[in-house]
């Protein structure tokens, strides 16, 4: 008998509905029916609560090739997790840019390292659309911080292009050490996603 099978003939057992499962788990009755129906598999958070509100053990309730697949699928969503966080974490020190003195300047005759923050105002448009730019990829970076539970392949795709551009942008305002120091972030997050796949 699969896990599905087993839990609906438990919960049958008990003669509860569905929701006074999901109360009694702390949970949404729609994963019920999920794990029901035989569409998905409950956490092992999940699995352990199921196995104390029935009162039985974990090897009772799944075949070993379903315990494979869920340990599996929680190492998945652990390690997509973590992703996330580091790839928040490198875009948020994007926000670095705004206080090392990293911005080349002519000042006379010679050039002087200023932060973002200090650049004259002759390269005003400049210093308002690298601004603009490195906090859009700090508050994007704190965004994946926040969502790092979900499991989306655009978050990633879209902080790899946002530090291309960065990348880019600097190139393109004769600012090497800023391009160079996002160049640095994104073959972070190269070989870390490369390392993952």
């Amino acid at each position: 008998m699969d896990f599905n099978e087993k839990l609906k003939q438990l919960r049958h057992n008990k003669e509860w509905t569905q929701e006074e499962l999901a109360e009694k788990l702390f949970i949404s009755r729609t994963a019920i029916s999920k794990w029901e129906s035989g569409r998905g598999f409950p956490s092992i958070e999940s699995l352990k609560a199921i196995s104390q509100v029935f009162d039985v053990s974990i090897d009772e309730l799944l075949s070993n090739s379903e315990l494979i697949s869920i340990a599996e699928n929680d190492k998945k969503k652990q390690q997509q997790k973590f992703q996330h966080l580091l790839l928040g974490i490198l875009d948020c020190m994007a926000g670095l840019l705004l206080f090392l003195p990293i911005f080349g300047q002519a000042q006379g005759k010679d050039i002087a390292f200023v932060s973002m923050w200090q650049l004259s105002s002759e390269t005003a448009a400049l210093k308002s659309v690298s601004l603009v730019f490195v906090i859009l990829i700090v508050l994007y970076g704190f965004f994946e911080i926040i969502f790092a539970h979900k499991e989306q392949i655009a978050v990633i795709r879209i902080s790899l292009i946002l530090t291309l551009l960065g990348v880019l942008l600097f190139i393109m305002t004769r600012h090497p050490y800023p391009s160079t120091y996002l160049l640095m972030i994104l073959a972070i997050k190269g070989l870390f996603l490369l390392e993952r796949h």
